[in-house]
């Protein structure tokens, strides 16, 4: 069977707990087999919660971080991962709740798609034209066929349409710092060299999709990196959540540090991201922006 068909059989079956759910209540109503209506409800019920509701909900986590060297608020967020499973419907709602923060730029750290329909790229990531603040971005490996199809080219273009700028290997200057872009670690498109050769004066944001790619830099052409990819887990289970998140150097979500190329520390701060890929569950996880208020 198709990869793609698996994935909308799995995302359509699921609605099935719905019915299942409700003859388990009505067992427990007429007094029939209680115990194995209560043995099936919560983990029923458990599923539900995780299909249905926290997929949907929108948090916004705010941050202090300290001794950037930058003022500024920024909103980031990653891993859209809009197509099988989230559609244009529920960017329209995240585009609602940034335009109504108070921030002075957005950084979306790659994955804006999952197994989408490329012809459809454009009117899918229409929503983000409404956003009035700078908007910066990079790619991920949903994006850049690592997994998935390489649709590099025309998400670029798309993104370009609706005023989203791609700084992939690219620097830009503002307000007193300058912010960087790293391609994706795993289509190996995160080679720093473009930033060694610019060196600056100038506090450096750095935005790339897997916190991985942290390791290549260096803490005196980093101040803080910017990244996605983990999605905190997206199943939190636990004692069991960590074996699933797709970072080799340990990082989850929040902040945190490696060392860098120099053996000092980068600084890192890792979104959990708001989508969802494998399964359409997100579980004590909640799809997030994270608000960072930037500190000298």
């Amino acid at each position: 069977m198709d990869k793609i068909l698996l994935k909308q059989c799995l995302f359509y079956a699921s609605w099935l707990a719905l019915p299942f759910i409700a003859w388990l209540l009505w067992q427990l109503r007429e007094r029939r087999r209680r115990w194995l209506a209560l043995l099936l409800l919560v983990p029923s019920l458990t599923f539900a919660w995780a299909r249905f509701i926290e997929p949907q909900m929108i948090r916004v986590q705010e941050t202090r971080i300290a001794g950037t060297r930058i003022e500024a608020r920024i909103a980031l967020i990653s891993d859209l991962h809009l197509g099988v499973y989230k559609d244009r419907t529920f960017l329209d709602r995240v585009v609602d709740r940034l335009s109504a923060l108070q921030v002075d730029a957005v950084a979306i750290a790659g994955d804006f798609t999952y197994e989408p329909q490329a012809h459809a790229l454009e009117m899918l990531f229409a929503p983000l034209a409404r956003l009035e603040m700078p908007v910066y971005a990079v790619l991920g490996n949903h994006d850049q066929q690592a997994p998935g199809p390489d649709i590099d080219v025309a998400l670029r273009a798309a993104l370009q349409t609706h005023g989203v700028r791609v700084i992939e290997g690219d620097i830009v200057e503002t307000d007193g710092y300058r912010w960087a872009g790293l391609g994706d670690r795993w289509a190996r498109r995160d080679d720093p060299g473009f930033l060694e050769q610019a060196p600056s004066d100038l506090p450096t944001l750095v935005l790339t999709h897997n916190p991985d790619s942290a390791s290549r830099l260096s803490k005196s052409g980093a101040t803080l990196v910017l990244a996605g990819h983990t999605h905190g887990g997206q199943i939190r289970i636990p004692g069991l959540y960590r074996r699933a998140i797709p970072s080799t150097l340990g990082f989850d979500r929040g902040e945190g540090s490696t060392p860098g190329r120099d053996g000092r520390p980068v600084r890192v701060f890792t979104t959990a991201g708001m989508g969802e890929v494998g399964l359409p569950l997100r579980l004590f996880d909640p799809p997030v922006i994270d608000v960072l208020e930037l500190q000298p």
